[in-house]
């Protein structure tokens, strides 16, 4: 994330002072197409309002929006011991419809709800193409596609 950091310039218009938190505001609009790979805890039981929360580590797509460089005071009151800067990101999701396990290939039409987390939870980029039908298919390249694959020479070649 240093390149997308490095790449974005801070503007006087960027920055806003909301009581003694200053958040900078980074729009990513020369990057509006970047798709992101992020990693994020779920609730299994989200729509089970009762019963008690077990979180699952799940894997989303989406494209990243915006970073927002929140700096928090040292305040007691919020047990900050210390002034603390937090970067967050927006991603838009990724409605991914269906996905080549084996090639690790995803496909989308649409994109979904805005999703704003801490920068740390993204874990790569990741590409993507069109393909028919208005329709994207993401190239996570990450995973098994991206590691190296041993063949030994035999006598015969």
């Amino acid at each position: 994330m240093q390149l997308v950091l490095s790449s974005l310039r801070k503007t006087p218009a960027m920055h806003r002072l909301f009581g003694y938190v200053n958040v900078y505001f980074f729009s990513v609009l020369s990057l509006l197409c970047m798709v992101v790979q992020y990693e994020t805890l779920v609730d299994k039981y989200a729509r089970q309002k009762r019963r008690q929360p077990e979180y699952e580590m799940k894997t989303f797509y989406g494209q990243l929006q915006h970073i927002f460089v929140v700096s928090l005071p040292s305040d007691a009151g919020l047990r900050i011991p210390e002034p603390t800067v937090h970067i967050l990101a927006s991603i838009k999701t990724c409605k991914v419809e269906r996905s080549n396990a084996a090639l690790d290939i995803h496909y989308y039409s649409k994109l979904g709800g805005l999703d704003i987390l801490d920068i740390t939870c993204i874990q790569c980029v990741v590409g993507r193409i069109s393909c028919v039908n208005n329709s994207w298919a993401v190239i996570d390249r990450s995973g098994d596609l991206a590691r190296a694959f041993y063949v030994p020479e035999t006598g015969d070649e």
